[in-house]
């Protein structure tokens, strides 16, 4: 079996596969293209999860037939979620920072216990 990861999944946990970090990249949905593609650049691919948030941004959209326009109480992100190997979590967060081009995104770095194929 070939896996889409750089990692290798073991058939039972191991020692092998607890030097890898789990990234989660919360993003505007118009940013998903370039980060994801920055992770195929080297190898990478991930998984996209559609999330709500409250902050400082305010989401406006359209309501009635156009003639106004409210504040939603929430705003729509996505989190980009991959795994790497420790040693290059550096470049992969460089790779997704210049693909970025100056937008922002949050990155969450979190270990990995282990990667069990069952």
């Amino acid at each position: 079996m070939t896996l889409p990861f750089e990692v290798a999944y073991s058939e039972k946990p191991s020692m092998k596969s607890k030097s890898m970090k789990r990234l989660a990249v919360i993003a505007k949905p118009e940013n998903v293209d370039k980060i994801t593609s920055s992770l195929k650049a080297v190898g990478l691919e991930a998984t996209i999860y559609d999330v709500k948030g409250v902050g400082i941004d305010k989401e406006r959209v359209a309501s009635g037939r156009g003639s106004g326009t409210i504040e939603l109480a929430y705003n729509t992100r996505k989190v980009v979620a991959t795994v790497v190997k420790s040693d290059d979590v550096n470049e992969v967060v460089e790779r997704m920072k210049k693909a970025l081009a100056g937008d922002k995104a949050v990155v969450m770095i979190s270990p990995v216990d282990d990667l069990v194929m069952i």
